[in-house]
This record gives C-alpha cells, structure tokens and sequence, in this order.
C-alpha cells in the first residue's frame, strides 16, 4: 500500500466518522426539538383544560356534547402516552382529580336546578376551592415533569396560574 492509498484511507475514514457523529448530532437535536414540542402541546393543552374547568364554577356542565374541556383532556392524554410515558402516574393523578371535580359539578348542577335554596346553603364555593386546590397541585406536578424532561421550552405556559386563589 502505497503511502498516498494509507493517506486515503484515513481521510476516508475520517470523513466516515465525522458523517456518522454529524448524522447523530442532527438525529439528537430534531430529538429533543420534537420533545420541545410535544411539551409545549402539552402545556398549551393543559393550560386550556384548566380554563375550561376554572369556568365551569360560573357555568355549570355543558349536556349532550362533550365539553370543550374534554377535547384539551384527550389531547394533552394522547401527547402525554405519544412522547412522554415516564409521565402516566401525574396523567392519572390529575385524572382521578378531574373525575372528583365532574362529579361535583354535576351534583351541584342537579342540586341547583331541583332546589336552588338548598344549593346556595351547599357550601359549594368552599368544596369546589378544596378541590379546586387539587387539581392545581395535579397540574403543578405534571407540568414540572413535562418542564423537566423537555428541556428548555420557547413556549413556558403557565396552566397553574390560570385561576389563582
């Protein structure tokens, strides 16, 4: 092998190298520019859920239709299965908070509507913060997490701060 062939071949290989590790840095940083996203979806979502619920205090529970708040819900759960699993235990946790918060509503609306004297003895202000309480602590912690596992975000919602006691 002649000494221009060996020159060659490490110049070859040299240019294999830094294709490969270019290759990787690009793969990594559209990576985590997709994670970027998906948080910030995810927050956006989050954040419109969260008005949604804050305004159901005033408006009561929509009939027939699923509410707007549902689809922000499904969209923020589909995002949060898509990009970030590790996630699934704060999901069901705000979850397991919205279905406490529904059922209220419900029965405070059936309650207003069957006797509105009896609904305004109800306390329902009080026991709606409590819970209200609740799902702000759901949503601090999934938005944390999601905050964490994305990186800086450009986009830095603010969900929790959407009805502040």
């Amino acid at each position: 092998m002649s000494t221009l062939q060996y020159h060659a071949l490490w110049l070859a290989l040299a240019l294999a190298a830094i294709a490969v590790a270019s290759g990787l840095i690009a793969w990594r940083l559209s990576w985590g520019d997709l994670r970027r996203r998906q948080a910030e979806a995810a927050l956006d979502a989050l954040a419109r859920y969260s008005e949604w619920l804050a305004g159901q205090r005033r408006a009561g529970l929509f009939a027939g239709d699923p509410p707007p708040g549902h689809s922000a819900l499904v969209e923020l759960r589909r995002l949060q299965q898509a990009g970030f699993p590790g996630l699934a235990a704060a999901m069901v946790e705000l979850l397991e908070v919205h279905a406490r918060m529904l059922d209220f509503l419900w029965r405070q609306q059936q309650l207003r509507t069957a006797d509105p004297e009896a609904w305004l003895e109800s306390d329902h202000d009080s026991r709606f913060l409590a819970l209200w309480r609740e799902h702000r602590l759901a949503v601090h912690r999934l938005a944390a997490q999601l905050r964490e596992r994305a990186g800086e975000l450009a986009l830095d919602a603010e969900p929790e701060s959407v009805f502040p006691i």
